[in-house]
């Protein structure tokens, strides 16, 4: 039986401060695929990556400003936002902890095969 791992995209978005890299491997350590793209300065550029990597899950890690439109360019992507302040993200997390229990929730509703915890 193979089993298929959640697909989780990060990038840092408006920050440089290596938070997503740290995000990404609480994640990686529960099970989740992860792939870090790294700083991206547009929404376009996330777009772009979201389309190339074809994820579950497109997380941001921001700063002071945030994608516009994010959302509405990918209707059948998950997306949460972690960082300070008001977000218009639906999932919107202010630490890595968080955004990390929330993916993990996710996880055990997305994988047909039940995580080692639910056995």
């Amino acid at each position: 039986m193979t089993r298929r791992l959640l697909r989780v995209v990060l990038a840092e978005f408006d920050i440089a401060d290596g938070s997503a890299v740290a995000l990404g491997r609480l994640l990686r350590d529960d099970g989740v695929e992860v792939v870090y793209s790294g700083r991206l300065g547009a929404t376009e550029q996330l777009v772009r990556t979201a389309e190339q990597e074809d994820p579950d899950i497109l997380g941001v890690v921001r700063g002071a400003s945030e994608p516009e439109g994010l959302a509405e360019a990918l209707p059948d992507v998950l997306l949460f936002a972690v960082g300070n302040g008001p977000s218009r993200f639906e999932n919107a997390f202010e630490t890595l902890e968080e955004a990390a229990n929330w993916v993990s929730g996710v996880r055990s509703h997305t994988v047909e095969t039940p995580s080692d915890r639910v056995r």
